[in-house]
């Protein structure tokens, strides 16, 4: 039988476990009216040997997505070619991850040589500038400083560097007019740390040392580059503030300093940069509030901040940047609600303020940002309901409100959204009907639904959702039955259903899905037996395949139901090597004649109800239905996970009180007690009048337990039928302090 330790683990991992090790780059798409090709970003959930999903992700990076063609090239190369992979991944997702603090970790753990540290030293005494025919001896000096103070040996590319006396033929060097304009020196194995010279090179256009191992502080003297256009610090290990004095730099176009350790505040002065175009200053340790100076910068088209320690609100003259196009605020501990204001930035295309802690509804003027293809609001604590105005966002791929406080229907008018391949609306308060309008959506490929309080059925139209790849839509209160026409679904690798009031039938067009690795059906109301087609699910994992994209954790899961048991041949043996305990949580249900009385045992042999005769008169349908997890909250109480509904039936009339006792007995293991005095194992049963658990010897006058400590079980008289789960106190930790002498 599978622990509950085990389904926990799954659904955690299923619903909402954040691989911490990931970052994913979303790749930009092009404006639907282009007809341009859509991002490559879907490739990597559509292989055959792994899935990932937003939720397991900390934050989106939209950094190289629609870049001027020098940003692009920049994070082409922001992947480490040497950096180890993750077990699992592919070359592909190679291509597409920043893992940075993997690549960090390295770039840390491998530290200058001794010997390149003494040729740098004994390269630059040998060097004199005053042989340099092509820029003045300052610039030479700086450059000569830069070569000195990051371990210029060292680089993986210096070559005429100190050799040659025109510094234009130094590698990374473009010179003009007779002066340095140009230093471009990315991802060359730099070690140590800026100097201050660089900024005596007063026509510098560009300089550009991102993706090195770079530390230290940031040169306030850089801020005299009055010439300078781009600025790339980015991909480094720098730390301290950023210096006010760069908002001195007034031609700047792009200024990049993601991916260091920087702290402190955002300068106000940064606001001064009237030509910024890209402002990158995400994934470091900033703090203090955004400042709505940056409100000013009216060329601005890339901004962001996200990953950081910014706290306070989004700033509303962020709404004044009329030509932003991504705006990645992600991550962070921003408060207060949604500025309407961001309505007006009409030529946003990437929108992502999730994992916060903003509140308060969402703005629908949002439904206004007509060239929005990505929505990121989740992970917060937004409240109210879902605008309708948001199936105005025609061109949107991705929506993900996912981990809110949402509440009301999910609008039909999301029906609209013919382009989206992501819904996640999970984990949130969401009620009513899933909308059959959604099956409208043909280039759907995730739809999340989970946790939430949907009722009604399963609209049969998602079953012509044949980009589908991963359907979850467990922890609802879905009933009816499950569609026969979500086996139409070929393309799906995922489908999770459980934990609902799903009844009936499974459908044996379930057997047509033989592209699935997880089928979760668990904890629902489904009956009958289990059809021979799902022999054909041959691609459905095995709980001990740790290899993708199984690891260990997707798989088959049918228990908590009342299916047959046992199955018939086929698919018995298929069922004995996907889900072979399967049958052990398989509810039990008997007719029991009062004239006789009987017996019913569960499934695992662990549970055995004895009813004796004259209990009732007539016969009655006893029906022993076991539970993964209490059906309410138990307080300090611990299950050790024996849950169950018992139930009797006289017709459709409930038999709820008996003239005798019933007799429950229980066995249990030493696992399933561990911490737990077996001797204080006691039977609650839920009062739905009290609102509370109450122990069920109660229910019978002068009700006993009898316990066999030794041979492991218990049992209890019974006279009243309800939900019960076998439960006890944990044994207090004991912790030694050691002695403290004045």
């Amino acid at each position: 039988m599978k622990s509950r330790f085990t389904r926990i683990f799954v659904y955690l991992l299923v619903l909402s476990i954040s691989f911490q090790f990931l970052t994913v780059p979303a790749l930009g798409r092009s404006d639907p009216a282009q007809q341009q090709p859509k991002a490559p970003f879907q490739e990597i959930y559509n292989q055959d040997s792994q899935l990932i999903h937003p939720d397991e992700i900390e934050e989106v990076d939209h950094s190289h997505r629609n870049l001027p063609d020098e940003l692009a090239s920049e994070y082409d190369q922001s992947f480490y070619p040497g950096m180890p992979l993750p077990e699992g991944m592919q070359p592909l997702l190679a291509e597409r991850y920043h893992l940075r603090e993997e690549r960090q970790a390295q770039q840390q753990s491998d530290p200058p040589v001794v010997e390149d540290l003494a040729l740098t030293q004994q390269q630059v005494q040998s060097f004199n500038c005053a042989a340099v025919t092509d820029v003045p001896q300052v610039e030479c000096e700086a450059l000569v400083a830069l070569y000195s103070s990051t371990v210029g040996a060292g680089w993986t590319r210096n070559t005429n560097w100190l050799n040659s006396t025109t510094v234009g033929n130094w590698f990374g060097v473009v010179s003009s007019d007779g002066h340095v304009i140009n230093v471009n020196l990315f991802q060359n194995n730099l070690s140590g740390s800026v100097p201050p010279e660089l900024g005596n090179l007063a026509n510098l256009e560009r300089l550009c040392l991102y993706n090195n191992r770079l530390s230290g502080g940031i040169p306030p003297q850089l801020g005299t580059l009055a010439n300078l256009e781009t600025l790339q610090l980015n991909s480094n290990q720098l730390t301290g503030s950023i210096p006010p004095e760069l908002g001195n730099l007034a031609n700047l176009e792009t200024f990049q300093l993601n991916s260091n350790q920087l702290t402190g505040s955002i300068p106000t002065e940064l606001g001064n940069l009237a030509y910024l175009e890209t402002l990158t200053l995400d994934s470091n340790q900033l703090s203090g509030s955004i400042p709505p100076q940056l409100g000013n910068l009216a060329n601005l088209e890339y901004l962001y901040l996200g990953r950081n320690q910014l706290t306070g609100s989004i700033p509303p003259e962020i709404g004044n940047l009329v030509n932003l196009q991504d705006l990645g605020l992600g991550t962070n501990q921003l408060t207060g609600s949604i500025p309407p204001e961001l309505g007006n930035l009409a030529n946003v295309y990437a929108l992502s303020l999730s994992r916060n802690q903003l509140s308060g509804s969402i703005p629908p003027e949002l439904g206004k940002l007509a060239s929005l293809q990505d929505l990121w609001l989740g992970y917060n604590q937004l409240t109210g309901s879902i605008p309708t105005e948001l199936g105005n966002l025609v061109g949107l791929y991705w929506l993900y409100l996912e981990s809110n406080q949402l509440t009301g229907s999910i609008p039909t008018e999301l029906g609209n959204l013919v382009n989206l391949e992501d819904l996640f609306l999970d984990s949130n308060q969401l009620t009513g009907s899933i909308p059959n309008e959604l099956g409208n959506l043909a280039d759907l490929m995730r739809l999340r639904l989970h946790s939430n309080q949907l009722t009604g059925s399963i609209p049969s139209e998602l079953g012509n959702l044949t980009n589908m790849n991963f359907l979850e839509l467990s922890g609802n209160q879905l009933s009816g039955s499950i569609p026969p026409e979500l086996g139409n679904l070929a393309s799906l690798k995922y489908l999770f259903l459980g934990s609902n009031q799903l009844s009936g039938s499974i459908p044996s067009e379930m057997g047509n899905l033989t592209s699935l690795y997880a089928l979760y059906l668990s904890d629902n109301e489904l009956t009958g037996n289990v059809p021979s087609s799902f022999t054909k699910l041959v691609n459905l994992c095995e709980l001990d395949n740790f290899e993708p994209p199984c690891y260990g954790v997707y798989q088959l899961d049918l228990g908590y139901n009342r299916l047959n048991v046992p199955a018939p041949e086929p698919p018995a043996g298929f069922l004995a090597i996907k889900d072979p305990d399967w049958h052990l949580t398989q509810a039990v249900e008997a007719d029991i004649t009062g004239a006789t009385g009987g017996t019913i045992l569960s499934n695992d042999g662990n549970t055995e109800i004895e009813i004796p005769s004259g209990a009732f008169t007539g016969t009655l349908t006893f029906l022993f239905a076991p539970q993964p997890d209490p059906g309410h909250i138990t307080g300090t109480k611990v299950s050790v996970g024996n849950n169950f509904e018992l139930t009797a039936m006289r017709g459709e009339t409930p038999v709820t009180i008996f003239s005798k006792p019933l007799t429950l007995t229980f066995h249990y293991t030493n696992e399933q007690v561990v911490q737990i005095p077996e001797d204080t194992l006691t039977l609650y049963y839920w009062n739905n009048d009290l609102k509370t658990w109450v122990d069920a010897v109660n229910t019978c006058p002068g009700g006993v337990y009898t316990r066999n400590l030794a041979e492991n079980w218990l049992s209890l008289p019974l006279c009243h039928l309800s939900e019960f789960a076998l439960m006890g106190e944990l044994s207090p930790i004991s912790i030694y302090l050691p002695l403290i002498y004045r």
